[in-house]
């Protein structure tokens, strides 16, 4: 029968093996496993002290731990004077020095300049679930912290979509992962995670200027009041993000108004007379921003609207008198000629470019090949199928309706089909003299381009279609046109870079399993054998 010499140190190795277990379980988030070997740590140590009882009194009286007890008070001493320096002392000197190499977490110069000149109280809500992933979450909040140490202008709340309902309807929110940034009841919403966004949203509301969207009226538009097929959630959420929104005559108007920031004209029915195009066409030769949003003729094949038609090629935009049909992506309650869409890159379409969005009843609007060098003209959004499945068909019954039934190779437009384009075109300023007021005049009109988006359908932005992915689209699309798709220009940081190789599951197991557990593993039988060495040698 072994001794308690033998059977007492036993037991104490056991219980230092079984606790070490018992952590590593805890590390991994394995608690059943973790309480069972609790369990067995306590027992073994509470034979082991009943074996060895003199032995462990003796261990916590010994000079040993008393040293020991010392040694632990004063890290203890020193950590409460770090912690005490570094509440009272460090929060007055707060600084920090970014030391790598794209400065990722400094913001830029631009930014920096901004937030010092702050006078007004911004408080920043964002809106992000789990459902955003992890890297946009960290790196929303840790830009948002380095906002607010350079202002004590800003104020910052996180809220979660699906719980936060009220502020979610508060502010009117259809996306998760969005930001608002709201002042003396006006607000700005962005859906891009970035600075730039962030830094342009801010100064919007700073600027205290509210641009005024005209929509023509009198033809049949869509009605800023009409509840059911109108634009009345259009003007709404102009409104939201400090435009406002009104009707205008150009039948009673001898020029277009000269506060006029983007002119819309929505799904005309009825004919513009040549004067109110000339004013039109007036209005964009001196720099204007024009939304069309022109329907197909789909009863008729005279189109009412082939004046406009017209002064859009002059601007290297085609509209086509046709019907786009889809006979696989489309809206099912609608029928093939109510085609979804895919987007195309362009500053409008960045929000959008991984949805589809609906175009009920369109018509064709592609980028002239034979246009001005100066014209800059690109196509926004496309059906999503090829040819023979996607089409524009011009072919039309003798009641001079469209026959959508089956693609005529070489009389139909080929699919994939251009939907919605957009044109820029920058002027160049008169050679004039340096310093004089013209010059000045001049290079301003040479800074604000002519800029035009024309879609082939109206309906997508009525009351019945405008959802999130819509309401994205439109808003973007007069933020461009407007020239605050983004105020202030700052290099987005390609975080691709600096991305180091994905670790795999057996490499993240295998640093687990050497840090956690083998390393100190083999630093306790190292330490156990140097013990027993000295045991030995003690005993001799």
């Amino acid at each position: 029968m072994p001794s308690k010499n033998v059977t007492g140190p036993l037991f104490g190795f056991l219980a230092l093996i079984f606790g070490f277990a018992a952590v590593v379980s805890l590390l991994f988030g394995a608690k059943p496993v973790f309480w069972i070997f609790l369990l067995f740590c306590l027992t073994a140590l509470i034979i082991f002290a009943r074996l060895r009882f003199t032995e462990f009194v003796n261990f916590f009286i010994s000079r040993q731990v008393r040293y020991g007890a010392n040694v632990a008070l004063s890290i203890v001493g020193v950590i409460g004077i770090a912690v005490f320096v570094n509440a009272i002392v460090a929060q007055r000197f707060d600084k920090r020095t970014d030391l790598t190499r794209d400065r990722l977490y400094s913001l830029s110069e631009p930014t920096q300049k901004i937030l010092k000149s702050l006078n007004i109280e911004i408080h920043i809500t964002t809106f992000m679930s789990e459902r955003v992933s992890a890297a946009d979450r960290q790196r929303t909040i840790e830009l948002l912290e380095l906002y607010q140490r350079e202002t004590d202008f800003l104020t910052i709340s996180h809220a979660n979509p699906y719980i936060d309902i009220q502020l979610v309807e508060k502010y009117n929110i259809r996306r998760d992962g969005t930001v608002i940034f709201e002042t003396q009841g006006r607000q700005e919403k962005v859906t891009i995670l970035e600075e730039q966004k962030f830094t342009s949203a801010i100064l919007k509301l700073v600027r205290k200027q509210t641009k005024k969207i005209y929509f023509t009226v009198e033809h049949e538009e869509h009605s800023l009041d009409n509840f059911n097929t109108g634009y009345s959630e259009v003007k709404a959420e102009l409104e939201n993000q400090n435009y406002a929104a009104a009707p205008l005559s150009l039948r009673a108007q001898p020029a277009v108004p000269t506060d006029c920031e983007v002119l819309v004209i929505a799904g005309p029915k009825n004919a513009f007379t040549s004067d109110e195009i000339g004013l039109v066409s007036r209005y964009l030769a001196q720099n204007g921003k024009l939304l069309l949003l022109l329907d197909p003729s789909v009863t008729s094949a005279e189109d009412v609207n082939k004046g406009l038609v017209q002064l859009m090629k002059r601007w290297g935009i085609a509209i086509g008198n046709d019907l786009v049909v889809d006979r696989v992506s489309f809206v099912f309650e609608l029928g093939p000629t109510a085609p979804f869409s895919s987007f195309e890159p362009h500053d409008i379409t960045r929000s959008a470019m991984q949805v589809s969005i609906p175009f009920p009843v369109t018509r064709s609007v592609t980028p002239l090949e034979d246009r001005k060098t100066t014209l800059s003209v690109k196509s926004l959004a496309k059906t999503i199928n090829p040819t023979g499945v996607s089409w524009a068909e011009t072919q039309r019954e003798t009641d001079e309706t469209f026959n959508t039934d089956t693609y005529n190779a070489g009389l139909d437009m080929a699919g994939p089909i251009s939907i919605a384009v957009a044109a820029e075109e920058k002027n160049e300023p008169p050679q004039l003299d340096t310093g004089s007021q013209d010059s000045d005049t001049a290079t301003e009109t040479a800074e604000s381009p002519t800029r035009i988006v024309v879609f082939g359908d109206s309906d997508f932005a009525t009351n019945l279609f405008f959802r999130s992915a819509s309401r994205d689209l439109f808003l973007a699309t007069i933020n461009w046109l407007t020239l605050e798709e983004d105020l202030i220009a700052i290099r987005p940081i390609d975080l691709r870079q600096q991305a180091l190789r994905q670790m795999t599951v057996q490499d993240i197991r295998f640093v687990q399993i050497t840090s956690v557990f083998l390393i100190p593993l083999i630093v306790f039988i190292a330490g156990l054998v140097v013990w027993w060495q000295r045991r030995e040698g003690g005993s001799a």
